[in-house]
């Protein structure tokens, strides 16, 4: 009997599942209502980051780009709407 497994939607990771220097790819959005703010800072499918730093008591979280070595502070909520995959 041949058995496929397909991960279930709801335990893709995000931004905010990173730990501290560790690298993905950002794949898409939990929404289809996508903040302009993510486009303008070049947050887009297919874009490398590496999780830099967390601020304590829910405070932003800090990536970088490894296309242009920019350092990116984001809410935990922004964070949280941007899927990403492993690299």
């Amino acid at each position: 009997m041949n058995h496929t497994f397909e991960p279930k939607m709801d335990l893709q990771k995000t931004i905010a599942h990173l730990k501290i220097d560790e690298s993905a790819r950002i794949s898409g959005y939990t929404s289809e209502e996508i903040p302009v703010k993510l486009y303008e800072l070049g947050l887009l499918p297919g874009s490398e980051i590496i999780l830099k730093k967390r601020l304590p008591f829910g405070g932003p979280i800090c990536i970088q780009m490894t296309e242009n070595d920019n350092l990116i502070a984001l809410r935990k909520s922004e964070a949280s709407s941007i899927l990403i995959e492993s690299i």
